[in-house]
């Protein structure tokens, strides 16, 4: 077998590596699967203009996981390994739309490089506050092959704009006319902008505004990232900045930086103060980061109900601690003529982790969890040292997906609990609690198993766009299986998946042990009587095959909602019998 001359940078080999695992994962190309040796297989990928060889595992929920590179045969007769545009060539879309796929995985692999080459990594991110861990988690997402594709960014935009160079900024302040926003703020409009700034910064900020040409009794503060304020301008601002709909106002204030989520912003002169969400034109993963007005406006509610169901439900406040961050204060762009800008310049405040935190606690995002520090050791070796990996792993799934599931199934409410939405309190490296966040795109329901339906907020009067939804669209579903699907992908197949693989790579537990252990929480709670019988069986958790979203299928294919079927490591057999 020939030894390309020239590999593939360290970056490219891994988003090759995630490209097609998810392909097999999601069998997005045909594909046999042989039987090797101790559970490693053979996986040949027939693509419309290449064949692959691969060897991996099929890991938890059917995940694969390749042992080294993939291979392609060359017409010269040798092996070697496909670039990402050869791989790209065999998707099934137009080429402009490969073009654009393919600029995507570049742009991730240039962007990873330049982090390798400009920002120093520590030797080990244990003892890093809240704050410092959202700058020093660069790894990005574990599945998908686009985690740092971020589309509209240079370079430059990257270093300036980036969680991982860590550099501040301050937020672009304009005026918008009072008829063209929408605002939901817990009270009324000047004292909660002198709140949340502070008076000196509120009255520098006003007195800019009118020397721009406006007064508070006609326009409306109005926060924007600044890469987004360059963005909007090249689109269809101008007409509004001739009308003076729209005034610059400048930069002001608090030197903000961006979290891992990239569209969130802390403030690092006071980070007990409010997160920031603003909207950015940037494709990254599988979305643009954008905001819709509707989420906006239900944003508040939607907190408010989940703080009201938690701090009513004893299990959650005394056996468990579940912390609410609310997003309680937003405002959208929407003027009287419809416009492409509508989900461009939004904003929503969140309530900061470190708001939340009390003394001798720590908080850990908990895509953390499963990543390995430069020392060779994962982010949880001193935890596993100090407790033993059973007691802790039990811990960790005691007060954090017991929670989630109790929501689902006593509260009929479903989270998107992923390691960038939910956050682990901890005390001296010991799981004590979490934090939950970002409701306003990623809350789920199902009405009849709402106990107080008069608490469920009211959708149609917040936003017009609620009055024309369907069932399965926003917040509310149709049936119980979309409230599991949305729990058991973004909790276990996408999230504590990864952790139990990196425990078996690193000795630490095989990963049938781990599902073993998080089976024994998940029975515990379930023989306790706190769930009926009838909607156990209704949510079906332990089904031996379930269906689960296809992450990268619209990337590859076009197509806009997809899952597959898939083995369901929290089925007893399934367990006991493949993942060993």
């Amino acid at each position: 077998m020939a030894i390309p001359s020239q590999l593939p940078s360290k970056n490219e080999q891994r988003i090759i590596r995630q490209l097609v695992e998810s392909i097999l994962f999601e069998r997005l190309l045909p594909y046999q699967e042989s039987d090797l040796q101790e559970d490693w297989k053979l996986f040949s990928i027939t693509g419309a203009k290449r064949t692959y060889q691969c060897l991996g595992k099929r890991a938890a929920f059917d995940r694969v996981r390749l042992q080294g590179m993939p291979l392609i045969s060359r017409s010269d007769g040798f092996q070697a390994i496909p670039t990402l545009a050869e791989i790209v060539e065999d998707a099934p879309l137009s080429k402009e739309n490969q073009l654009a796929l393919l600029h995507e995985l570049e742009q991730t692999a240039q962007l990873s490089d330049w982090n390798d080459a400009h920002i120093c990594k520590l030797p080990s991110r244990r003892d890093l506050s809240y704050e410092q861990l959202e700058s020093a988690l660069s790894e990005g997402h574990p599945y998908h092959p686009c985690f740092k594709a971020r589309t509209g960014f240079t370079t430059a935009d990257h270093r300036a704009y980036g969680n991982e160079a860590d550099e501040g900024f301050m937020l672009t302040w304009i005026g918008i006319k009072k008829e063209a926003v929408a605002i939901y703020f817990p009270e009324e409009e000047h004292s909660f902008w002198q709140r949340e700034l502070g008076y000196g910064q509120w009255s520098t900020i006003v007195k800019a505004l009118c020397q721009a040409g406006g007064q508070l009794t006609e326009y409306r503060l109005f926060p924007v990232h600044p890469w987004q304020w360059n963005w909007v301008q090249k689109k269809e601002l101008k007409k509004a900045l001739a009308k003076k709909d729209i005034l610059f106002i400048g930069q002001f204030g608090s030197s903000y930086r961006a979290t891992h989520s990239l569209r969130t912003l802390f403030n690092r002169d006071a980070p007990e103060k409010a997160h920031l969400k603003l909207p950015l034109h940037v494709m990254n993963t599988s979305s643009i980061r954008t905001i819709e007005p509707e989420s906006v406006a239900a944003a508040p509610k939607l907190s408010a109900w989940l703080r009201g169901i938690v701090a009513q439900d004893g299990t959650l406040t005394t056996k468990y601690d579940v912390r609410v961050l609310s997003e309680y204060a937003g405002a959208a762009y929407e003027p009287a003529e419809p416009s492409s800008l509508s989900k461009e310049l939004n904003f929503l405040f969140r309530e900061s982790v470190a708001s939340h935190l009390h003394l001798s606690e720590t908080a850990i995002p908990f895509n953390a969890l499963a990543l390995q520090e430069k020392d060779g050791e994962l982010f949880i070796a001193r935890s596993i040292e100090t407790y033993g990996i059973e007691a802790w792993l039990e811990q960790l799934i005691e007060v954090s997906v017991i929670p989630i599931i109790h929501l689902c199934a006593v509260h009929g409410i479903a989270l998107e609990a992923h390691g960038q939405n939910m956050i682990l309190i901890e005390e001296r490296g010991w799981p004590k609690g979490i934090m939950l966040r970002d409701f306003h795109e990623s809350v789920e329901y199902y009405e009849p198993w709402i106990e107080d339906k008069v608490a469920i907020p009211p959708f149609a009067q917040l936003h017009s766009a609620f009055k024309k939804g369907k069932d399965d669209q926003y917040y509310w579903m149709s049936s119980p299986e979309a409230l599991r699907e949305l729990v058991m992908d973004t909790l276990f197949v996408y999230h504590l998946a990864d952790l139990s693989w990196q425990l078996e790579q690193s000795q630490q537990l095989a990963e049938h042990r781990f599902w073993e252990v998080v089976n024994r929480c998940l029975t515990r709670y379930f023989d306790s009587g706190i769930v009926s019988e009838k909607r156990l069986k209704a949510l079906d958790f332990d089904a031996s095959v379930i269906a689960t979203e296809s992450l990268f299928k619209k990337k590859w294919t076009g197509v806009r909602e997809s899952s597959h079927l898939i083995k369901n490591s929290l089925h007893k057999e399934v367990n006991q019998h493949v993942y060993r």
